[in-house]
C-alpha cells in the first residue's frame, strides 16, 4: 500500500505536468509571441530552363541542391511549417552567358500562412550560386557487344542494335569525352539468334565508361541481334558413271579441297547435308589420268564461309586398268540413199578400249564394228561426216569396254554408175 507521502508525490507532480500544459496553450493560444526559427532542407527547384535551351545553356551544377532557411514569426505560425510545404525556386530564365551566377530564390509559404505573419531572418539563405554551360547536342553510333558464347557448331555474325545510333545532349565539354554507346547482351550460350533489349552505356575513345554527368540520352535501351549461323565442315564428293571399261572401283579420285566450311541461318528450315556433290563425270569419255575443275554448288540457304575457293578440282587416275587405241576397218555404212554410192574416205577408224592390261594388249581389232546411219545425207558431192557408232561383234568381252562416244567417219556419195 502507497504511503500518504508518496501519494503525495505523485498528485503533486500531476498537477505540475497540468499546470505546465495549461501555460503552454496560453502562450501559444493567447499570447502567441514571435520567436525564430529554422526550416531544414526545403529542396530547390529550377524554373526557366526552357529560355537556357533556347539561348544554347544549360544549367550543370548549383552550389547547393537543398536551403536551411531561418525565419522568424509567430509560435503558432512557425508549427505549421515544414520543408515539405515551403517552395523555393531558382528562375534561370535570365542568364544569358556561361560561367557561375548568384541568384536569389523565391520562396512561396501555404496558403494558410499569410506572408505578414512570417519574415525571413537572413536573406542570405536564398542565394544560390548556379554555374552554366554551353549545351550541345550530337549523334553517336551504337555499338552491339555479345559477350556470351556459342553453342557447338554456332558462330555468332556481326552484331546489329536498333536503332544504331542515339543522340546524346549535354554540355559541350563533356559531350567531348563520349565517341560511342555500348549496348552488351550475352552471358549465356546461344545456339540461335538471339535479339534483347537492353540498356546502352556512353563509352569514350579509350574503350571505358565516359562521364555522362548532366548529360541525357535520346533513348536509354535499344534491341540488340546477334544473328548466330550454324559452322559445319563438309566433304566434296563427284558421282562417277560407270563406262569405257572402267567403273568407279578402277579409279582413285583426289578432290582439293576435301572439304569445305559452310554456314547457315539457324532460323528456318534449312538442313546442311552430310555431303556436297560436284555433279557426275562419265568415265567412258575419260581417256586417261587427267584433272577437272568443277563448281561448288551449295543448297540453297547456305553459304561458304570466309575466303574459300568456289571451284574443286577433282583428279582422277586409274593404276589397275590400261587404255589403248585400236584401228578397226569392219566400217558398215547403212540407209545409203537410193541412186547413189558411199565412198569412205577412211577406211579405218580409230577407236580408244580400255580395261584388264592382258585383256587390252590380246584384243583383236576384227573384234569391233563401226556403224554409219546415211538417213540425212545430201545428194551433193561435197564431202560429208556422220557420227559412228562402235560396239562388239556378238557379247561384249568381260574386263573390256569401248571408251567415248563422239565418233565420226567422212563419206562423199556419188550417183550410183
Amino acid at each position: 500500500m502507497t504511503s500518504p507521502k508518496k501519494q503525495r508525490k505523485i498528485i503533486n507532480l500531476i498537477l505540475a505536468i497540468i499546470l505546465a500544459v495549461g501555460v503552454w496553450l496560453y502562450v501559444i493560444n493567447v499570447e502567441n509571441p514571435t520567436s525564430p526559427t529554422t526550416v531544414r532542407d526545403i529542396p530547390i527547384t529550377i524554373v526557366g530552363q526552357e529560355e537556357l535551351t533556347d539561348r544554347g545553356l544549360m544549367v550543370i551544377q548549383l552550389s547547393e541542391d537543398s536551403v536551411d532557411l531561418r525565419i522568424s514569426g509567430r509560435k503558432k505560425t512557425l508549427m505549421n511549417l515544414n520543408r515539405s510545404n515551403i517552395t523555393l525556386e531558382l528562375d534561370v530564365s535570365t542568364i544569358t552567358t556561361e560561367g557561375e551566377h548568384t541568384l536569389s530564390c523565391r520562396y512561396d509559404f501555404p496558403s494558410n500562412v499569410g506572408s505578414d505573419s512570417v519574415s525571413i531572418s537572413d536573406w542570405d539563405d536564398l542565394r544560390v550560386t548556379v554555374t552554366v554551360a554551353r549545351q550541345e547536342t550530337k549523334e553517336i553510333p551504337v555499338r552491339g557487344e555479345f559477350i556470351g558464347t556459342e553453342a557447338e557448331n554456332c558462330l555468332a555474325g556481326t552484331v546489329t542494335t536498333n536503332p544504331d545510333t542515339v543522340e546524346v545532349t549535354g554540355p559541350a565539354e563533356t559531350l567531348e569525352g563520349i565517341s560511342y554507346a555500348l549496348a552488351s547482351v550475352g552471358g549465356k550460350e546461344i545456339s540461335s539468334t538471339l535479339t534483347e533489349t537492353t540498356s546502352v552505356v556512353l563509352m569514350g575513345e579509350d574503350g571505358t565508361p565516359a562521364d555522362r554527368q548532366n548529360v541525357t540520352v535520346s533513348t536509354e535501351t535499344v534491341e540488340v541481334t546477334v544473328p548466330v549461323r550454324q559452322v559445319v565442315s563438309i566433304p566434296l564428293t563427284v558421282d562417277l558413271i560407270d563406262g569405257g571399261g572402267a567403273t568407279a572401283a578402277d579409279v582413285n579420285v583426289e578432290i582439293s579441297p576435301a572439304t569445305v566450311t559452310v554456314t547457315a541461318e539457324t532460323e528456318g528450315d534449312v538442313t546442311l547435308p552430310d555431303s556436297i556433290s560436284l555433279g557426275e563425270i562419265d568415265l567412258s569419255n575419260v581417256l586417261g589420268n587427267t584433272s577437272f575443275s568443277l563448281p561448288i554448288t551449295l543448297p540453297e540457304g547456305v553459304t561458304l564461309w570466309g575466303s574459300q575457293p568456289s571451284v574443286a578440282t577433282v583428279s582422277l587416275t586409274f593404276p589397275n586398268i590400261t587404255a589403248r587405241q585400236v584401228a578397226v576397218q569392219n566400217i558398215i555404212l547403212e540407209n545409203v540413199p537410193q541412186g547413189y554410192e558411199a565412198e569412205l574416205i577412211n577406211q579405218q577408224l580409230y577407236v580408244w578400249v580400255r580395261g584388264n592390261s592382258d585383256l587390252v594388249a590380246d584384243l583383236d581389232p576384227g573384234q569391233l564394228q563401226v556403224e554409219v546411219d546415211l538417213s540425212d545425207a545430201s545428194t551433193g558431192s561435197e564431202l560429208q561426216r556422220f557420227a559412228a557408232t562402235v560396239t562388239f561383234k556378238g557379247d561384249n568381252p568381260e574386263g573390256v569396254g569401248i571408251m567415248g562416244t563422239q565418233y565420226s567417219v567422212a563419206v562423199r556419195l556419188h550417183p550410183a554408175s
